[in-house]
């Protein structure tokens, strides 16, 4: 489940209980440790969840070294050599004894390490993002976890929100990038290795995918046919992980998780696949048709969840807890109980996300257009491309005057933050052609703090392992080196994707454009969550908070149109609502440290060394 907590630096009896003890919902079958003394100063500890679909103890130690995981890792023998005996964890520390960083680059899958040796410690995250690994210095000590609540067991840890974050957030439903929304507590990035020694941090992207990016084509090259070969390499990958156990599959009826499903089954002819979806009732739309043509041409063992307020409004403060870090993407529910539903079957699961990020997907067209015709009549030319980038996710960005407390908007660095904070990944010189550079912003921006971070929290409440397929290193390698006419040809959006698996998904799939899971909020908070929504934004709660402007919540309320640019007001509730409940527990209230589980004994794997 890679519920993975640590740190490196000044012994603190009992801070990695305290750790797990915030944890304990990743912690549903107790957890392992490893204590070393790293030197006659420093200590290293490390905690690892153990998971339903786990494969024993991803803890290893050898004299002042150590090393944990938490998640899946694909090509341990590619790293260290093929050593069937011998644990992966134990393989690792083996072959990392000496220049570990070569190693450490090479290894790939959906997980989050540390590794400690030669007075230095060192965190990794995969690739593409899948899995997500906090981090924060605190008087010389570096801690680390799977989420954010718990680094604060470490009572130096500050729980200061950064204001400048909240800007951030409303503008895009996520903290874009490595710092998060508390001051001096980063997300590590995808690709990324973090080296800590002598108290100092030292960080280094080494997955620079954009180096790949063709600007045109080959005409020798059978683009598709690539990118089938890395999809079946990567579903293969992912059937690998455990498997003797058939994983769920979740379907939504488009083209990314159809093409999942079809590669699976065709890998595996001779399994029923659990699939699951979800609906939100007759009244509302609904994927039905589409989900219906790939379960039935691919005999899918199919269940149906449907999903409504009364059946999640009592689960909404526990759901915004295991999210951790706010996103306010009201999918998010949706992904929360689908995943408790396949748990109960199957601890592992295959998603559709990546998709549109990694070959061209919506949104691009809109900044395509804004490219080609330049800035609106009177508009400023500076910044003009990051503005257009921030008015297509559709959110809070042109509410944010008008939304937030002046004072609080000013002290953030007013709107033109947001349009810096855009203007380095716009201004890199790779990749030249802008479909390749926006392809490359929304695999590092929208997968690694949105899309993929939201699926792994949620499902990992549930001791469930979902990995993407479509959102691997080979796929994000592939895709790149693909010219930008293949990915969206004209005005089709993942050309390539769909010619690779044209004669293994049904043809209206293929020839649908993107819907995307259409959650009702707008519906919703004018009818079943009606209530709801006006008693946690009571313009007294909104005082006494003190961030947002209680006359403007008042018209999303009341879904008045003039002055609500975009409108969109069910989501731009949503987004509130999910910030003000994270801010209740993660902010306001003493963070509950319960007892965890203890943790199992696996002296073959793991020892307290003193």
């Amino acid at each position: 489940m890679a519920c993975l907590f640590g740190y490196y630096g000044p012994p603190m009896p009992e801070l990695l209980t305290c750790m797990a003890g915030l944890l304990i919902h990743r912690c549903p079958l107790g957890w392992e440790q490893v204590s070393v003394a790293a030197d006659g100063q420093n200590r290293i500890e490390i905690g690892h969840g153990f998971a339903p679909w786990g494969q024993g103890s991803q803890l290893a130690y050898s004299g002042t070294r150590a090393l944990g995981y938490g998640g899946a890792l694909f090509n341990v023998e590619a790293v260290a050599g093929a050593q069937p005996e011998v644990r992966p964890a134990e393989q690792l520390l083996h072959c990392l004894r000496h220049l570990p960083e070569p190693g450490l680059e090479r290894l790939d899958g959906a997980f989050v390490l540390a590794l400690a040796q030669d007075r230095a410690c060192y965190l990794v995250r995969d690739p593409a993002g899948v899995k997500a690994l906090y981090w924060t210095v605190q008087q010389g000590r570096l801690l680390f976890a799977s989420e954010i609540k718990a680094l604060f067991a470490d009572p130096a840890t500050p729980r200061r929100m950064r204001l400048s974050a909240l800007p951030e957030y409303l503008a895009f439903s996520f903290v874009p990038g490595a710092p998060t929304l508390f001051e001096g507590i980063e997300e590590l990035q995808p690709g990324s290795i973090l080296h800590f020694a002598e108290g100092q941090t030292q960080l280094r992207r080494h997955f620079r995918f954009e180096t790949l990016a063709a600007e045109t084509g080959d005409p020798n090259s059978d683009y598709p046919a690539l990118v089938r070969e890395a999809l079946e390499q990567s579903v293969a990958e992912c059937l690998a992980v455990r498997p003797e156990q058939t994983p769920a599959v979740f379907l939504s009826g488009g083209i990314d998780s159809s093409a999942v499903l079809a590669t699976a089954c065709r890998q595996q002819p001779e399994v029923r696949f659990p699939t699951f979806s979800a609906h939100f009732g007759a009244e509302y739309a609904r994927e039905n048709e589409f989900v219906m043509l790939m379960v039935e041409r691919y005999r899918t063992d199919h269940h149906w969840l449907e999903i409504r307020p009364a059946g999640f409004l009592e689960q909404l403060r526990e759901i915004i807890w295991t999210l951790d870090d706010p996103i306010g993407d009201p999918v998010t529910v949706p992904n929360y109980l689908l995943a408790r539903t396949a748990a109960a079957l199957t601890p592992v699961a295959l998603n559709g996300e990546g998709g549109d990020p990694c070959f061209g997907g919506p949104k691009n067209l809109p900044m395509l257009l804004a490219r080609l015709y330049g800035p609106l009549p009177g508009e400023p030319t500076q910044g003009w491309l990051e503005r257009n980038y921030l008015r297509s996710f559709q959110r809070g960005y042109q509410d944010l005057t008008e939304l937030l407390d002046p004072a609080l908007l000013r002290e953030a660095g007013g709107i033109e933050a947001l349009t810096e904070l855009l203007e380095p990944w716009f201004n890199a010189p790779e990749p030249d052609d802008f479909v390749n550079k926006l392809m490359s912003i929304n695999i590092r921006l929208k997968g690694a703090n949105l899309i993929l971070v939201k699926v792994d929290k949620m499902s990992s409440a549930h001791g469930l392992l979902a990995l993407p397929p479509l959102f691997s290193r080979r796929i994000i390698e592939t895709s790149m080196m693909c010219p930008p006419g293949t990915k969206l040809a004209g005005a089709v959006e993942k050309n390539v994707l769909k010619q690779a698996v044209r004669d293994w998904v049904s043809e209206p799939i293929i020839a649908r454009p993107k819907s995307g899971m259409m959650v009702p909020v707008r519906f919703w908070f004018r009818g079943e969550m009606r209530g709801y929504g006006r008693k946690l934004l009571s313009r007294a709660y909104l005082r006494r908070i003190g961030l947002f402007n209680p006359a403007y919540v008042e018209k999303l309320l009341a879904y008045q149109i003039d002055g609500v640019p975009g409108a969109r007001h069910g989501l731009k509730l949503w987004m509130l609502i999910t910030f003000l409940l994270w801010h209740e527990q993660m902010v306001e209230t003493p963070l509950p440290i319960r007892s965890p589980t203890h943790p199992y004994p696996a002296p073959e794997a793991t020892a307290i060394v003193h």
